[in-house]
């Protein structure tokens, strides 16, 4: 007897069309099938046609007059034998890697093998693990055995109450147009090179010679940061002291007191020469003088100590020294001095861009 495909419907017909058009072999091999016999042609005449066994040919058949258009769709395959170890299993795995090992183990750290033990002394219906099935069990939870990375926190007992300040006061300044913030930071920089990174292939690393005790010419940097405009104030200096941080702020106040500014927050770290009791009498005696002639109030504001991410221009110095300045040796301090004001204002710049860009960003989004 001859078997042919029963009279496709229209909905039928549609999704065979998009089997014959989409990429998977299977759908496309069936619609082809019920198309051609559908058309007239035998099981034999397909097979041959299709480049398929006969009896393929004619369960498909079949099954579509028996079942329809879902009795013939493909689907998935079922992926293998199923899972020994389940998500109970996993969460174990992480929980106990996360603990850490009990006492009697005498390590820091956990080893496949006591991992192993530990879960099937937890879950009695595996009997025991290998250590390959613990590593990948955690493998999932992507959970791997890596070497930790170090994470850079402030040992100033009073960080907590510090930054509370830091950022009260900064949020304060940035509150209306007659206050100010300035970030106030030092740092020295030499005519030698700062190369730590470059292009090179693994064959041909690069190499820096090392100094051993030579008579290297250094200068300080004082800058100073405006918050709001992200404008710079720098000015050179040997080592900074109080006596020179005292010139600085002197310049610097008279500066930012041309701008009609009532407040000026003034963040920095806790540098000896920030600190000193020169420095604060002169804080002290300048904010009387403020107070008789309507100049700019000073509020000075101390970061917490060895915390970089609190202070803007720390990375813009670091970033300097690393990426622009690299293997270059200058000849004079002025070519230094040059290049590092060039780049540390370009920095600025387009720190500044990209802050406009984001506040325009924001600003579309709450409209």
């Amino acid at each position: 007897m001859t078997i042919r495909a029963r009279t496709i419907t229209p909905g039928e017909q549609e999704i065979l069309d998009h089997w014959q058009r989409a990429d998977r072999v299977v759908g496309y091999r069936r619609a082809r099938i019920l198309r051609l016999s559908e058309a007239g042609h035998t099981c034999p005449v397909i097979a041959e046609f299709l480049g398929l066994h006969v009896a393929t040919v004619r369960d498909t058949i079949l099954q579509f007059n028996e079942g329809g258009i879902s009795a013939i769709t493909p689907r998935p395959r079922s992926g293998g034998r199923p899972r020994r170890y389940d998500d109970v299993i996993a969460e174990t795995a992480e929980n106990l890697v996360r603990q850490g090992p009990p006492p009697e183990e005498d390590r820091a750290t956990w080893t496949l093998r006591g991992l192993a033990a530990a879960i099937a002394g937890r879950c009695v219906r595996i009997g025991q693990m290998s250590p390959e099935a613990v590593r990948r069990v955690l493998a999932s939870r992507h959970i791997a055995y890596r070497r930790a990375k170090e994470w850079l926190t402030s040992p100033d007992p009073a960080y907590e109450r510090k930054k509370h300040r830091r950022d009260r006061l900064l949020a304060w300044a940035r509150s209306a147009p007659d206050r100010a913030a300035i970030w106030l930071d030092e740092s020295w920089f030499v005519r030698w090179p700062y190369r730590f990174w470059a292009w090179a292939t693994q064959k041909a690393l690069p190499r820096v010679a090392k100094r051993w005790n030579e008579a290297v010419e250094t200068t300080a940097l004082y800058a100073a940061l405006d918050d709001e405009t992200q404008e710079a104030f720098l000015r050179w200096t040997g080592q900074p002291n109080s006596e020179r941080t005292i010139t600085f702020l002197g310049a610097l106040l008279a500066h930012i007191a041309q701008q009609g500014k009532q407040f000026i927050v003034l963040f920095w770290d806790q540098a000896s020469w920030h600190t000193s009791k020169r420095t604060r009498a002169w804080i002290r005696a300048y904010n009387q003088r403020a107070k008789r002639e309507g100049l700019p109030q000073l509020i000075v504001c101390e970061v917490p100590s060895r915390s970089p991410w609190l202070m803007p221009l720390e990375s813009i110095f670091g970033w300097i020294k690393h990426q622009v300045l690299g293997d270059r040796k200058f000849d004079t301090m002025a070519e230094l001095q040059a290049a590092v004001e060039r780049h540390f204002r370009r920095r600025v710049k387009e720190a500044r861009e990209r802050r406009h860009r984001a506040w325009a960003k924001a600003l579309e989004a709450a409209a």
